[in-house]
């Protein structure tokens, strides 16, 4: 097998985008032709319309859980480095993150719930974690 074979057969992506009007998921998984990423997961859902998903990975072992459930919800998320992970829930309207993580084994977990929350994050460096809940 082909490393370039290799690298797709480790690269997983699931994208689930449910009964809806205009949902849109873009996914980039950066490098992977050029042989720079390796094993990155990535699993979204959206139910609804008019939800925007974006998501890039670059690098190794990242891994990405995103789910938006209602009308005009947006996601953006970045990951750079190695073994990251994003967990991230809308629930509602007009509810909008983005993320950028970059470095190695760190964890974001984020839940909105409600409608018109809005949170911009960004993770740098090692080991590091954070949990957020907002609800309007």
């Amino acid at each position: 097998m082909t490393f370039l074979k290799q690298l797709l057969a480790a690269t997983v992506v699931m994208l689930v985008s449910l009964p809806g009007v205009a949902n849109d998921i873009p996914v980039a998984l950066a490098g992977l032709l050029e042989r720079q990423s390796l094993a990155n997961h990535a699993e979204i859902a959206q139910l609804g319309s008019y939800n925007l998903t974006s998501l890039a990975q670059v690098g190794e072992q990242n891994y990405a859980y995103l789910a938006q459930y209602g009308l005009e919800n947006t996601l953006t998320i970045e990951q750079q480095g190695f073994n990251n992970s994003v967990t991230a829930e809308q629930s509602g309207r007009s509810n909008s993150a983005t993320i950028l993580q970059v470095g190695a084994n760190n964890v974001i977990q984020l839940q909105q719930l409600g409608d018109g929350n809005s949170i911009s994050i960004q993770q740098t460096g090692a080991a590091a974690e954070m949990s957020i809940t907002q609800f309007k």
